[in-house]
């Protein structure tokens, strides 16, 4: 059995950029993260309403994820998993066994991030993202960057 301890939200979009400027004429706070080798970012974003600093490794509780659309443009509005449900858990392995056994899910064994998470990604019969996560560590950014520099070079 697991628990879920927390529910985050991940848009994904076409531009981090443009999407946090966006954000920031609303009076929200953008974070850029890990970019592409074109200097695109890949991951970022936007809170408000918060004193923390994700740079400084706080954690960040009023948040909304940004993920860059790695597709087709022209097909982005057609793809459902625009929107992913990332759910914090205190034994990713056990939503595994879980989703196999009721035979809901078939694909890969919950794998660790560069950011130090396991995750497991499943999609409903809606073809929504649903994201379980555990936090195996907890590295800096800067080491985050670099573990994402090093696979760009492999």
């Amino acid at each position: 059995m697991y628990t879920v301890q927390k529910i985050e939200v991940i848009l994904t979009v076409p531009s981090i950029e443009e999407t946090g400027a966006w954000y920031e004429r609303l009076g929200w706070r953008v974070h850029s993260d890990t970019f592409n080798k074109d200097g695109h970012c890949l991951f970022g974003s936007v809170t408000r309403d918060v004193a923390k600093d994700i740079e400084q490794g706080e954690e960040l509780s009023t948040v909304i994820n940004l993920s860059r659309f790695a597709g087709d443009p022209g097909d982005y509005n057609y793809d459902h998993s625009n929107f992913t449900i990332f759910m914090a858990v205190d034994d990713v392995d056990a939503v595994y066994a879980t989703a196999v056994e009721n035979g809901i899910y078939t694909g890969p064994a919950p794998e660790i991030q560069l950011w130090g998470g396991k995750t497991l990604s499943i999609q409903d019969l809606n073809g929504f993202r649903l994201t379980f996560y555990q936090q195996m560590e907890t590295p800096t950014l800067e080491e985050v960057r670099q573990r994402f520099e090093k696979t760009q070079t492999e």
